[in-house]
């Protein structure tokens, strides 16, 4: 271990010990107000999430609100991921810098980093502000830091965020409940005059708007290029084989590519083993690693029963239908409807969707502090009641008074026999945050 280029790393990371400022972007993520008031907690922060989300620049912004002296590292770098050197970096903060507060910045690849920030967390009183890239290993740390630790995921852009990022706010910061229509018309009526723009921009969202550094980009190849270069191929080709054994990168970048085609259906792992010619063990485990890497997402057919819900065929999604495009190749032109659909569903996608044995099906439903919430995504204009018989059967099956039908450009309030849909635009829905953690009680962000 090289000590002199360790400390100039340190320094270099920290340039305000040169007297220099570092650049911190004004515009801030929302799990930024999640993670604040932990601040001033002892327990540890750590901010876990898919490559290129901004979890660097979080943490930042998270430093500039830090009391004290706090110090700034980050193990990207292969030569600096091992413990030896977390330990020296960890007392030449304590030490040299007086550090009260230390930010590690991609912790996972360091083998028993737990164990070490354990020891100085309670011997010293750090506060210790973390990030990763893959959620097992930070997972699996809670158990040594019992009590230690509050884990929050940083998910890609949502639509708010990524127009707050293009300079543009949408009516006030309280979100409308789901549940309130009046809310949700006022809320469409303050954005009627710009309807063409949002709907044109919620294309340009699920084409590159999962990531902060290219929200402003326009040129195609390179939206493609910096999503599968630095994002999907270094998943799969870096970050999943430093952590778990991948004897076949090729069938893990071969399943991503499946789900990336397949988003939003249902899959089964016997069937994928035979397409892929391997064992059905390693098809589970490869989709396992997808998952804790935040590349795809699984859903379960929603029943009050754990058992028959695991027993059920589950439904596959990518985490965002950018990724999707980038890795498929598809350029803007070739998102038409019947593509856009799947990837509309994605948008939405949570714990659950529902499907009886008579295959009938409803494509997600909420579990919210109000009760289920089931939504059915039918992204067209014109909307019959065959699109909303499933929705109908769900909600008189389960006693749900309320379901909303998310449409490509038709808004109307419906009411029969006590029951509600509300059908909303897609774009509208996003700006509602329906589908959020703020309606969906099951994607709370802090652990």
């Amino acid at each position: 271990m090289d000590k002199d280029y360790l400390i100039r790393l340190i320094r270099e990371y920290n340039p305000g010990l040169e007297g220099r400022a570092y650049p911190v972007p004004p515009t801030r993520r929302d799990l930024y107000d999640e993670i604040e008031p932990w601040l001033s907690r002892k327990q540890a922060v750590a901010i876990v999430g898919l490559r290129r989300t901004g979890k660097t620049t979080l943490m930042r912004q998270v430093q500039d609100r830090l009391s004290g002296t706090s110090a700034f590292f980050s193990f990207d770098e292969e030569e600096t991921r091992t413990k030896e050197v977390l330990v020296f970096v960890l007392d030449y903060a304590i030490t040299t810098l007086n550090a009260t507060s230390i930010l590690l910045d991609e912790i996972q690849y360091v083998e028993d980093w737990e164990g070490t920030l354990k020891r100085y967390y309670d011997q010293r009183g750090l506060k210790f502000i973390i990030s990763g890239s893959e959620s097992l290993d930070i997972y699996r740390a809670k158990a040594a830091l019992a009590g230690r630790i509050a884990t929050f995921i940083l998910p890609p852009l949502s639509f708010r965020e990524y127009l707050r990022l293009k300079g543009v706010t949408v009516g006030t910061p309280e979100i409308p409940p789901a549940n309130d229509y009046p809310a949700m018309e006022r809320l469409y009526q303050e954005c009627l005059t710009r309807k063409e723009y949002f709907e044109q921009e919620f294309i340009e969202y699920l084409y590159k708007g999962a990531f902060p550094e290219i929200v402003q980009e326009t040129d195609g190849a390179v939206i493609r290029n910096y999503i599968h270069d630095l994002v999907v191929k270094k998943i799969v080709y870096r970050d999943i084989p430093s952590i778990f054994e991948v004897r076949r990168p090729d069938i893990l970048l071969g399943l991503f590519r499946y789900a990336s085609s397949t988003s939003s259906q249902l899959f089964d792992i016997q069937t994928l083993a035979r397409h892929f010619g391997v064992h059905a063990e390693t098809v589970a485990n490869y989709l396992w690693y997808l998952q804790s890497a935040f590349l795809i997402r699984t859903a379960e057919s929603y029943s009050a029963s754990p058992a028959k819900r695991a027993h059920r065929n589950k439904k596959l999604y990518v985490v965002h239908p950018a990724i999707a495009c980038a890795t498929l190749g598809y350029d803007r032109q070739q998102l038409i409807e019947p593509v856009l659909g799947p990837y509309v569903e994605t948008l939405f996608a949570s714990r659950y969707f529902w499907r009886d044995r008579y295959k009938r099906e409803v494509d997600v439903v909420y579990e919210t502090r109000e009760g289920l919430m089931p939504v059915e995504i039918k992204y067209q204009s014109s909307i019959t009641t065959s699109d909303t018989k499933n929705l109908r059967y769900f909600m008189e099956e389960h006693h749900v008074p309320l379901g909303i039908l998310i449409t490509k450009d038709f808004m109307e309030r419906q009411s029969r026999n006590e029951k509600e849909i509300f059908c909303i635009p897609a774009w509208l829905a996003l700006l509602a945050q329906i589908g959020s953690s703020s309606h969906d009680s099951q994607t709370a962000g802090s652990q």
